[in-house]
């Protein structure tokens, strides 16, 4: 019987422990990843440094890639392509 109480708190002691630990290493980890993901963020996206950029440079950050231009421009044509089909179908109803 006291066997059995020993291995039932050892249980509950240890499924404290790892709550703790886990709670523990959140708490200390995300405030020191948010520091330093965050340090220095302000002169990323200063206007000064954004205006001082290149017309080309702004360009290569601001664009589509070239794969979802062509994807765009195919499923453009292709609506238009559907809509003077329905023209041509509702005139000959």
């Amino acid at each position: 019987m006291e066997n059995v109480s020993c291995e039932e708190a050892f249980d509950c002691v240890f499924i404290i422990y790892e709550v703790s630990q886990k709670t523990f290493v959140a708490y200390i980890t995300t405030p020191f990843v948010e520091r330093h993901m965050i340090r220095g963020l302000e002169m990323i996206f200063s206007p000064v440094i954004v205006n001082g950029l290149s017309e080309s440079t702004v360009e290569k950050i601001a664009s589509e890639p070239a794969a979802a231009k062509r994807h765009r421009l195919l499923l453009k044509d292709r609506i238009e392509k559907l809509k003077d089909g329905q023209k041509i179908f509702r005139g000959v109803m």
